[in-house]
């Protein structure tokens, strides 16, 4: 029977993680799993409660590793790191909130075993606010448009993927991680299926506009669709301009007394035009920016601590 690791990013956990842990192993009990793990990742929570959480769990279960970062990276670098100390042949993600609530982990693994590579769990009505669940819509469009995402594939973050897939993720070193991006260039035999979303039990979102698009951002280390986008603009902006010159060079010419005007328009067009080109200058910098920090070897993460974890798995990307 194949092995499952079961991976957590984890940011201020509460003792809700316990709960998380103990229904995920009752769900592996009546499935009949005894071959299974927990692989966490405190990512540099700043509350020490929530690291004494997880030393516990630890502590009470020689199959949960806690991977203790030292600096906060996002949950996509902490999902990386998670998957590279896993050992399953599947590997289910899930948030350390209850929202992924562990119930629904045998929909996830019917689904993957009719032949998938990749099950997402994705929610008809999300326990979010209107703020939140307008942004995760606008992400869906956006990853269409950009990522060329399959028809009808939604991402989220609870997931179920197999090992062969993970070790073509975890190739990624850079800084930047983007899973949608990670998963869309590893395969196309993508499945969703419908769970249920549960509210958050304790806390709330770290989540913000900021911090999702920021998120988003990192789409940039997987296209180059913007860059294209921007030359095809300067190009209808030359045409434009080209054609617009040969009008009022034709208009001087066939009546020499013509008083050219419209200084306001000439000047609002500049602007707008002169802003487009800031914005896609400002692109390109975000591209040059990135692919220097690659080239910089800037960490994707550096691992502190582990537990549970054998020497020979301990490796830093």
């Amino acid at each position: 029977m194949s092995k499952i690791s079961v991976i957590v990013p984890c940011y201020n956990s509460t003792k809700v993680l316990n709960t998380l842990v103990h229904e995920t192993m009752q769900v592996f009990q009546d499935r009949g799993v005894t071959d299974y793990e927990f692989v966490l990742v405190n990512d540099c929570s700043p509350h020490r409660e929530s690291v004494k959480i997880l030393e516990c769990l630890a502590e009470q279960y020689p199959f949960v590793k806690i991977i203790d970062l030292a600096k906060n990276t996002g949950q996509a670098n902490a999902q990386l790191t998670a998957l590279r100390y896993a050992q399953g042949n599947i590997i289910i993600n899930m948030d350390d909130d209850m929202q992924t609530h562990p119930k629904n982990i045998p929909l996830l693994l019917d689904k993957l075993e009719e032949g998938y590579d990749l099950v997402m769990g994705i929610y008809p009505e999300k326990k979010h606010s209107l703020f939140r669940n307008f942004l995760s819509r606008a992400e869906i469009v956006f990853a269409s448009i950009v990522l060329h995402k399959p028809r009808g594939i939604q991402f989220t973050s609870f997931w179920v993927t197999r090992d062969y897939i993970r070790d073509c993720v975890i190739e990624y070193t850079h800084p930047y991680a983007f899973m949608e991006g990670l998963f869309i260039r590893a395969t196309d035999n993508i499945a969703c299926v419908d769970v249920e979303h549960f509210k958050r039990q304790e806390g709330t979102s770290g989540y913000n506009l900021i911090k999702l698009i920021k998120l988003w951002s990192n789409f940039t280390n997987f296209t180059v669709l913007p860059l294209r986008i921007a030359g095809v603009m300067g190009i209808l902006s030359s045409v434009i301009g080209f054609i617009c010159m040969l009008v009022m060079a034709i208009s001087k010419i066939l009546n020499p007394q013509a008083v050219i005007e419209g200084y306001t328009s000439l000047l609002c067009i500049m602007l707008l035009f002169f802003g487009i080109i800031l914005i896609f200058m400002g692109i390109m910098g975000e591209y040059i920016g990135r692919i220097f920090m690659c080239i910089n070897s800037a960490p994707q993460q550096v691992v502190k601590r582990t537990i549970n974890v054998e020497p020979k798995e301990d490796t830093r990307a």
